[in-house]
């Protein structure tokens, strides 16, 4: 029978655990999702690269002659995109367990476009489709160029990550590339305001909770573009200009299309 120091000595399993990456070590340093990751790092490029490689696909498979294999295309990834959550929480479990609950809630500005992204792909909607196109080509794909990841390849964090922000970034360009959406002229500005009614919404969240969704308490802790526009709360209210140049300038391409297209719905392209 084991005494009671033995019984001190057992730690509790928790409940909804996850195993740790595997180990992974080159000379001095281990790749078991400890360290952060390295901008512009061979692991960085490595994600990129798949990333491109797979959207380059996709785009194929979303423009093909075949109607089937357009409407299979758009719908699963529509699947990815909602699929995409699910990671993004077993990552934190894994690599963060000490995190309370309230770091869990599909609040991130990354995950309210998954959810966007999903929709847009099913629901043939012009507004929603120009929401999903400007915010994630001007905030999701910044994350994704100059990502600020707690933890390396190959931990949960990494794929998780690279994961959530690939689809979404995807699925914006899929919408113009392959189900020929069109933004009318002034879209952009609902997509700027959308974008500062999640933020308005989510702060008091913020505040209840001690969380930092959507980055309206402080900057991210790794480091990012937000830094170069000055401290809180200064950040989020000088942000506006450049968002509002880029998302005028992703309207270039589309400018002899002045009341826009709604493009293909999923079943009838």
């Amino acid at each position: 029978m084991p005494g009671e120091g033995e019984f001190a000595r057992l730690k509790p399993v928790p409940l909804f655990a996850l195993p740790p990456p595997p180990l992974l070590c080159y000379g001095s340093r281990c790749m078991n999702g400890v360290p952060p990751l390295e901008f512009a790092g061979v692991s960085h490029w490595a994600a990129l690269a798949v990333l491109l490689a797979a959207g380059v696909c996709i785009m194929e498979l979303g423009q093909s002659y075949k109607k089937t294999v357009r409407n299979r295309t758009t719908f699963w990834l529509g699947v990815a995109c909602l699929f995409s959550l699910v990671p993004d929480l077993a990552a934190m479990l894994a690599d963060e367990p000490e995190k309370s609950w309230t770091w869990m809630l599909p609040l991130h500005f990354c995950s309210v476009m998954q959810v966007l992204c999903a929709l847009s792909l099913w629901i043939p909607s012009r507004l929603l489709r120009s929401v999903v196109y400007y915010c994630v080509l001007c905030a999701t794909l910044q994350g994704l160029l100059t990502p600020s990841v707690a933890h390396d390849f190959p931990s949960w964090t990494y794929f998780a990550f690279f994961l959530s922000h690939g689809v979404t970034v995807i699925t914006a360009l899929y919408l113009p590339l392959a189900l020929e959406w069109k933004p009318a002229r002034w879209d952009f500005l609902w997509a700027l305001l959308l974008g500062n009614v999640y933020l308005a919404a989510v702060h008091p969240v913020n505040m209840l909770l001690e969380t930092n969704y959507g980055f309206t308490v402080a900057t991210p802790a790794g480091g990012s573009v937000l830094d170069l526009f000055g401290p809180w709360p200064w950040y989020l209210l000088w942000m506006q200009i450049p968002a509002l140049v880029l998302m005028y300038l992703l309207t270039l391409p589309f400018r002899h299309y002045p009341r826009g297209r709604t493009g293909s719905s999923l079943f009838h392209h």
